[in-house]
């Protein structure tokens, strides 16, 4: 029986990301054995320890690892549900296991994404600490002005965020 961070349990179990997991568990979200567990870095047994999310018994889920590699068209949300009842790319694929996608893409926008219930996969993809490197191919409607490519190099605001490439 080998221990893993309570917060990766969860995610590995399809709770939520292990982010979001982090969040859940400094909330006071999640109980292990019957405590409260409020501070990160706790570990947990699988097939031993009981652990509660929101007052619910988190089952051990050893399903296969299911990876399905999306053709994404435009119209669908990334995400697993949407606050405005918009279609996401889960109602595109009709699979037992429960799977979330890897990353994102705009609703506007079409290409591959992942969907899978491996957390470490999507964990070891999505970290920032991975170094991931992501390639997108763009189609705009007519021609881009060597000074419209120079902005795009030289970072672009989206909601008060410049994005530079680094």
């Amino acid at each position: 029986m080998e221990e893993m961070r309570l917060q990766k349990f969860l995610a590995n179990e399809g709770v939520c990301s292990r982010r979001k997991a982090e969040e859940h568990i400094l909330a006071g979200d999640v109980k292990v054995n019957g405590q409260v567990v409020t501070e990160l870095g706790k570990k947990v047994i699988p097939e031993k320890d009981k652990v509660e999310f929101k007052g619910k018994l988190v089952e051990l889920v050893n399903e296969k690892k299911v990876y399905i590699l999306l053709n994404k068209p435009i119209g669908y949300v990334s995400t697993t549900s949407d606050q405005f009842g918009r279609e996401t790319v889960l109602d595109l694929v009709k699979v037992k296991e429960r799977v979330v996608p890897v990353g994102r893409l705009d609703m506007y926008t079409s290409g591959a994404l992942i969907l899978t219930n491996d957390g470490d996969f999507i964990y070891q993809m999505t970290h920032p600490k991975y170094e991931i490197e992501k390639t997108y191919n763009v189609t705009v409607k007519g021609i881009v002005t060597e000074q419209e490519i120079e902005q795009l190099r030289n970072g672009v605001a989206i909601d008060d965020y410049i994005s530079r490439k680094g």
